[in-house]
């Protein structure tokens, strides 16, 4: 888990992605500038693999999600990002 600073306050998220390699989930971490938000870098396993997501988390509601969300994909040129509730 990489944290870039104190989670906003909320439990609403935009996943950015997920990768096998760390070094390449900190990369995108690293670019990310999201308006609101904190990105992080949160491990997982799935069928035996470590995957590593990149997600901005502390998001308020939905509505703040899709505003981060489409932000990410307009200055990052990415295609739709995904938007859920921990």
């Amino acid at each position: 888990l990489c944290r870039r600073s104190a989670p906003a306050g909320g439990d609403w998220f935009v996943n950015f992605g997920s990768y096998t390699s760390k070094s390449t989930a900190e990369t995108w971490a690293a670019r990310l500038k999201p308006v609101t938000g904190t990105t992080v870098v949160v491990a997982g396993v799935k069928d035996g693999k470590t995957y590593y997501r990149v997600r901005v988390i502390g998001l308020a509601d939905r509505d703040e999600g899709n505003k981060v969300a489409r932000g990410l994909e307009k200055a990052l040129e990415v295609s739709r990002l995904w938007v859920g509730q921990d």
